[in-house]
């Protein structure tokens, strides 16, 4: 349980919940105990002796007990409730902060699923565990407690039944949660494959129609899905011989009391009532354990998505920051790389370069200044989109260093360079929300008038005014209700908005006609002119009011 452990510090950030929760727990626990005494009382005291003020007293005791019993259980509901929410909250908050931190290296080995099944999924199992699985826990472990010491109390030489049943129990639990942790693991790791699964097809679902391959996307989700069921049959199968198992070690407990202590009210040894208080002692005891296949099942399930959560907590980014970085007012504009070189740890960025383990980038030195356009042309898988990438220092560089404003970039605070960078990326990104709000991404609280402004400069006014709401008409999923060209243009509006000194526009009007991107190029030259742009593109057009161009092979 090293994993759940380490997430024992969120019970910190809610302590009135946690230590009413446990109080309310131990108030159960205590008027369970109560109630075996108080029954021994009426027996030995009131039935056997023929006083029904004994009687009286205990079924006060047990009538007081049951009250006590259901006020502590509904307290318990509610502050389990608080915590367990809570926990989960803020194990959400600090996972997705902790992604935002991540470095694109770091997220490049990532799958997206595996991200939001750790999210949701993973977080969840821990709330379920936290809500329902820890409050069973430790009221079985006081339970287990407190029916040993009243057993001991009640009679020493019968209570060794209880010792050798709880310690055949200990080695049932201890082989379960040996054998079970892994195969949980696997079950998120299935579950992570699965919801990969489903977000690369809903993500390509065009394409998958467009190639009808329906049929071959089924197929795949199906043995994705047959493994999930299969590994979840298999951890089933393990937790049916748990049950069984502590079942009958609960009766064969239950008939050694019996035996032997049946045996000492014969010999008056012991009365009636203490063989009946030990025999409900021991089933206070013994019921925990066949409660322990549910708890076991939450704690071993919450204990690998605990270390699945960790395991990207535990990540870190790859790009160091200094702690006196460097934070100017502004950025003039001037760029300069001095034989840079690159490599990607993975293929999976799509490069035949980074495949084969080699540089993408080889010994790229150039020198721009302030306000002047620079066109990258080259093949496709050439570099360009890397090279840009570098500079706002996506990744960092494997060789050589990349000077903004005769600064090295890895000594930027990494806000302040990439807030003067504009970015109109190759694969348009629209989010949930109103064209207004995705326009002024960059800056949330931009009057209306500056919006309009860049919309009119990147040619988007005209068809957002044409929409029924205008510019708080509400952008659909991944952006279905608008044209490639559409969102181009508004990518386009959201880097301006923010008044960049570096504009970078990575092949940003492939899908727009000749005339809407030369009216572009016209708007940029006004609004822009100061600004130090990188244009990649594949129109020769866009590229002849260049300053430089660089050619990458």
């Amino acid at each position: 349980m090293t994993s759940l452990r380490r997430m024992t510090h969120y019970l910190s950030h809610y302590p009135w919940s946690a230590t009413l929760g446990f109080l309310t727990v131990f108030l159960m626990v205590a008027t369970e105990l109560v109630v075996p005494r108080a029954l021994q009382v009426v027996i030995d005291q009131g039935i056997r002796k023929g006083s029904m003020d004994a009687v009286w007293s205990g079924v006060l005791v047990m009538l007081a007990a049951a009250v006590g019993g259901a006020l502590a259980t509904l307290g318990q509901g509610v502050f389990r409730a608080r915590l367990s929410q809570g926990i989960a909250f803020d194990m959400r908050n600090d996972l997705f902060n902790h992604i935002q931190s991540l470095s694109f290296t770091k997220l490049d080995e990532m799958q997206t699923g595996g991200l939001m099944t750790r999210i949701s999924s993973d977080v969840d199992i821990i709330r379920m565990f936290s809500s329902n699985g820890l409050s069973l826990l430790l009221r079985a472990l006081l339970m287990i407690i407190g029916s040993v010491i009243m057993i001991v109390l009640t009679d020493l030489q019968l209570s060794l039944v209880m010792f050798v049943c709880l310690s055949v129990a200990g080695v049932v639990i201890w082989t379960f949660m040996h054998t079970a942790r892994p195969l949980f693991t696997v079950v998120q790791e299935k579950l992570s494959a699965l919801n990969t699964v489903i977000q690369e097809n809903l993500a390509g679902i065009r394409v998958v129609k467009a190639f009808v391959r329906e049929t071959d996307e089924i197929s795949r989700f199906d043995d994705y899905n047959r493994d999930y069921m299969r590994q979840n049959i298999r951890v089933g199968r393990i937790l049916t011989l748990v049950m069984p198992a502590l079942t009958v070690l609960t009766n064969l407990g239950i008939v050694g009391v019996i035996w032997f202590g049946g045996q000492d009210v014969i010999e008056q040894r012991i009365s009636l009532g203490e063989l009946i208080a030990f025999n409900n002692y021991l089933m206070i005891g013994m019921t925990p354990l066949l409660l322990l296949g549910n708890m076991l099942n939450m704690a071993s399930r919450a204990e690998a998505s605990a270390a699945r959560v960790l395991e990207i907590m535990d990540t870190r980014s790859q790009i160091q920051l200094t702690s006196t970085a460097y934070h100017p007012d502004r950025l003039l504009g001037q760029v300069c790389f001095e034989n840079v070189s690159f490599r990607y740890k993975t293929s999976e960025n799509g490069i035949e370069e980074a495949a084969r383990n080699g540089n993408v980038l080889e010994n790229i030195s150039f020198n721009v200044k302030p306000g002047q356009r620079v066109a990258l042309l080259g093949a496709t898988g050439s570099g360009k989109s890397t090279l840009v990438s570098l500079l706002s220092r996506f990744y960092d560089v494997t060789g050589g260093c990349i000077l903004v404003d005769q600064v090295d970039v890895r000594d930027w605070n990494a806000e302040a360079l990439r807030s003067q960078i504009g970015l109109v990326p190759q694969t348009t990104t629209l989010f949930s929300g109103t064209i207004r709000e995705n326009i002024a991404y960059g800056k949330p609280d931009t009057a209306l008038n500056e919006i309009i402004e860049v919309a009119r400069a990147a040619q988007a006014h005209d068809f957002i005014t044409a929409m029924p709401a205008g510019y708080d008409s509400i952008v659909e999923a991944r952006g279905a209700n608008l044209s490639g060209g559409q969102k181009q243009r508004i990518a386009i509006a959201r880097a301006l908005l923010v008044r960049p000194s570096i504009l970078i526009l990575d092949d940003s009007t492939s899908a727009v006609d000749l005339e809407t991107e030369i009216k572009i190029q016209d708007a940029l030259d006004e609004i822009c002119r100061s600004a130090t742009t990188f244009i990649i593109a594949q129109r020769i057009n866009s590229v002849l009011k260049a300053d430089q161009i660089i050619i990458l092979e």
